[in-house]
């Protein structure tokens, strides 16, 4: 049996850190169970016929159409605009989530030389290591720890105001 694929547009590095997290084939084969084949399973329709189907285009990542109880994916092969942009924010809050349990644990130890931990995630994660995605990551987690310092600060603040 020939195998389905959607193609869902994501930055470069979270193509490859997807790929990687998946079990590094592609096109990804997702983990039963987990929240991205959840939400095909919830979603997936058959195709609009006014509807062309997806191509392989650089800056996508292909994924299997797993098999459902009730919903072949030779009819049911259609991911519509809304429930994308879910599959997307899962898979970019995933990220968030596992670059934050992996690198916070240093920000109390190396404060001026986060580089070089950046680069040794991307290299454990199966992204490719350059400039654009570097950038791309270190912004992401400047932006968690800015939003993790103000919640820690505004905790301080309130307690200090209570006593």
């Amino acid at each position: 049996m020939s195998q389905f694929l959607l193609y869902i547009p994501l930055e470069d590095y979270l193509c490859q850190w997807f790929i990687n997290e998946q079990g590094g084939e592609s096109p990804v084969r997702l983990t039963r169970g987990s929240v991205e084949s959840k939400i095909l399973e919830v979603y997936l329709m058959k195709r609009p016929e006014d509807v062309e189907p997806d191509l392989d285009q650089e800056g996508k990542v292909a994924i299997i159409i797993p098999e459902f109880r009730n919903r072949p994916p030779e009819y049911y092969n259609h991911l519509p605009k809304f429930a994308i942009t879910s599959l997307q924010n899962v898979i970019r809050s995933r990220f968030d989530i596992s670059l934050w349990k992996d690198l916070n644990g240093f920000g109390n130890i190396i404060r001026n030389r986060q580089d070089e931990l950046i680069y040794a995630w991307m290299e454990k994660n199966g992204i490719e290591i350059n400039e654009k995605n570097w950038n791309a990551i270190a912004k992401r987690y400047q932006r968690q720890r800015n939003v993790y310092l103000n919640r820690d600060r505004a905790k301080k603040n309130y307690s200090k105001k209570s006593v």
